[in-house]
């Protein structure tokens, strides 16, 4: 986990989660993935802060041997799909969902 500070304050956040070792029998191809997560506050967007996180993310991934990093988001979340877009990520599948009733 990452923490960006400006003007003595803390400004955003950026974490990379280490998925488990891919099991032999999966279809695909066998390599270590990583999540990066990454949160800057509004007053502070658009000054490099998530840039200078993100890079700190991928050179953390690297150095762990990380192969292919996600950025899991769900498309409605306009300012981060531009974020990542912008930093060289792309579509790799298709996430799909369903919300559930606890009752």
């Amino acid at each position: 986990m990452f923490v960006a500070e400006a003007d003595g304050e803390v400004a955003g956040m950026a974490e990379v989660v280490l998925r488990s070792a891919p099991p032999d029998h999966q279809i695909l191809i066998p390599r270590r993935t990583a999540e990066v997560h990454t949160v800057v506050l509004d007053r502070h967007r658009g000054r490099g802060v998530g840039r200078a996180l993100l890079a700190a993310a991928e050179r953390t991934a690297r150095d762990r041997d990380v192969e292919f990093l996600l950025a899991v988001i769900f498309a409605p979340n306009e300012d981060a799909v531009g974020f990542y877009s912008s930093a060289g990520f792309g579509d790799h599948g298709l996430l799909l969902g369903k919300e559930l009733n606890a009752g």
